[in-house]
């Protein structure tokens, strides 16, 4: 198994691309940064050790990006620093503020399944 601090510099590096693929309309590349992603959430609930928490500390990262991708993953688990990450993302405009409002909807309907 990968060392920690790898699996997270590589959940970091991965929202990065994924955010400015989706700023340049690069679908392909915003995908494979999606299934990296999964990968990493994968890696971190499997693990014993790890476990989702080890993203707590994204919450607050400069990032958008990487604070709406760690609230998402930390929604189940953490719901209510999640939702307060996601409504403060969800004020602004463009893509990830979208995505921060679609993700508290869905939440809310119970519509977000998790593996």
């Amino acid at each position: 198994m990968r060392a920690l601090e790898k699996i997270l510099e590589e959940f970091v590096e991965a929202c990065l691309k994924q955010e400015d693929s989706i700023k340049r309309g690069d679908s392909k590349t915003g995908n494979k940064q999606y299934r990296i992603i999964q990968g990493i959430r994968r890696d971190l609930k499997e693990n014993p050790n790890y476990g989702l928490e080890k993203l707590i500390p994204f919450l607050e990262h400069s990032s958008a990006n990487v604070r709406l991708t760690a609230a998402f993953t930390l929604i189940p688990i953490l719901p209510e620093q999640a939702k307060t990450v996601l409504k403060a993302l969800a004020i602004g405009r463009g893509t990830i503020a979208f995505n921060a409002e679609m993700t508290l909807a869905e939440w809310e309907k119970g519509n977000l399944k998790f593996d």
